[in-house]
């Protein structure tokens, strides 16, 4: 597809229209099912997450930047989807580190990935000023895949607190992304939510 009709559609998709939506869907599906299919080798995996790419693209679709890449963000999309798809399926961080270094070595060459880490860096500076003790139990939950008991557990503290420090920490965060731009907005959506 061309760049120019790319962005076209890209721009008939924010106002809305279904059909450009649908050449875009088709036009992408199966690469990124592919690149999805690689990390997750299920079938069923990748085109479950695929359509949730895409439902994503569609909902949010009145934030898209025609001038941006949309082949781009359409991987970052589906980079943080399968982050995050990892990152539901194996709670220790043993399992998380095995694939996620496997996906961070393929992905290394593609532009995307350069998106990606800025827009990471971007947040992990905000996860920095959290206070040391919403710091760490954010990091457990969000990084290490801990769920609330076990940090209340590990840290010796109550479920209720753990549950207020992440409600604390995810409102920073939302608060100061919100000025950041579409990206980090929509890695906030798909990441910590």
């Amino acid at each position: 597809m061309e760049n120019r009709a790319e962005k076209e559609l890209v721009n008939a998709l924010i106002k809305g229209d279904l059909l450009a939506f649908e050449t875009l869907f088709n036009h992408y599906h199966k690469k990124l099912y592919y690149f999805a299919k690689g990390y997750l080798r299920s079938d069923e995996d990748a085109e479950d997450l695929i359509q949730e790419v895409f439902i994503t693209i569609w909902k949010t679709r009145k934030d898209l930047k025609e001038y941006l890449s949309f082949n781009s963000f359409l991987y970052t999309i589906t980079y943080h989807s399968i982050l995050k798809h990892f990152r539901k399926k194996g709670r220790e961080k043993k399992y998380i580190d095995r694939y996620a270094a496997d996906l961070n070595e393929e992905f290394d060459s593609t532009s995307a990935d350069v998106e990606y880490r800025e827009v990471l860096q971007r947040v992990n500076k905000y996860v920095e000023q959290l206070p040391e003790k919403r710091k760490r139990i954010f990091i457990l939950s969000r990084f290490e895949g801990y769920n609330n008991t076990e940090i209340a557990e590990k840290l010796n503290i109550s479920k209720k607190t753990v549950e207020n420090q992440i409600y604390q920490a995810l409102k920073f965060l939302r608060e100061h992304l919100k000025g950041e731009g579409f990206l980090l907005v929509l890695f906030y959506y798909l990441f910590f939510l």
